[in-house]
């Protein structure tokens, strides 16, 4: 059996949320990087892994299954996370990305002032069925990091985040 754990310097779920954050500093740096994006919703998606290990038996499980079926940003990114690690979806439960894709602006910055027209390419998601409800239509990759990084912010407990 191997001693292998953790993964160099990540070792913890709070170490992992810190990861999570860097990776949040890199889409808001450049709202067009997938491979910020990437890194952001699978270290996301794995997070809730790292919180509720296996080791954990069955309550965990119980616990990963309920959040990832109650909570509509924890679906997104799961659905997110699992498409981009396998190219496509085809677990039944992945119901609340319908795309996802590069939004190009409309307008050129160097001739419409960014605060009145759409002048920023950007990655995008658009959702479904309930999670549309509860995020709207489409959501950007930014706005959607940042509230998936405030999500664990405020329910990775104290000790997890030490």
């Amino acid at each position: 059996m191997s001693g292998f754990e953790g993964f160099f310097k990540l070792r913890t779920p709070a170490d992992l949320l810190e990861k999570l954050k860097y990776d949040c500093s890199r889409i808001e740096r450049d709202s067009r990087d997938v491979y910020a994006a990437f890194d952001f919703f699978v270290t996301a998606e794995h997070l809730l892994d790292w919180k509720y290990p296996d080791v954990g038996g069955d309550a965990n499980t119980r616990a990963r299954t309920d959040l990832r079926k109650n909570e509509s940003l924890l679906r997104v990114t799961s659905h997110l996370a699992n498409g981009a690690k396998h190219f496509k979806t085809t677990a039944s439960r992945h119901t609340s990305v319908d795309d996802a894709y590069m939004h190009k602006a409309d307008f050129d910055p160097a001739d419409f002032d960014p605060a009145d027209f759409d002048t920023t390419d950007r990655l995008v998601v658009d959702l479904a069925g309930d999670d549309a409800m509860v995020l709207g239509p489409e959501i950007s990759v930014l706005d959607l990091a940042r509230r998936v990084l405030d999500y664990w912010e405020d329910n990775l407990g104290a000790s997890e985040q030490a």
